[in-house]
């Protein structure tokens, strides 16, 4: 079954997903904080900190570049033309969900 979403709801949606990878990839480029210098890590509580810091670094960078791959994929479809549709049942996916959610594979439930 084909998309139900008009021209310019495409066109928003698509607009959305190409926000959202540029701002994944600013995300992604930037610059992390400088390597910890050896006499740095003189307290035990300092090191803890750094180390945590890196964690949540390796947290956030993991999840964003999980995001860019479902942007990405998103965009795909809309070269195939296939944007709009469940991958489960090929039915359409709603605007309303699309516009919370321009990367949703499928509709609510499915």
């Amino acid at each position: 079954m084909a998309s139900t979403l008009t021209k310019v709801q495409l066109d928003e949606l698509r607009q959305k997903l190409e926000r959202e990878r540029a701002r994944i990839l600013q995300v992604l480029g930037a610059p992390g904080s400088d390597p910890p210098r050896a006499d740095q890590d003189s307290e035990p509580e300092e090191a803890a900190q750094r180390e945590t810091e890196r964690s949540r670094a390796f947290d956030v960078d993991a999840r964003e570049r999980g995001l860019l791959a479902e942007v990405e994929h998103a965009l795909g479809k809309f070269a195939a033309g296939t944007y709009g549709v469940g991958e489960s049942s090929g039915d359409p996916i709603p605007y309303e969900r699309l516009a919370v959610m321009p990367w949703a594979r499928d509709a609510v439930g499915e």
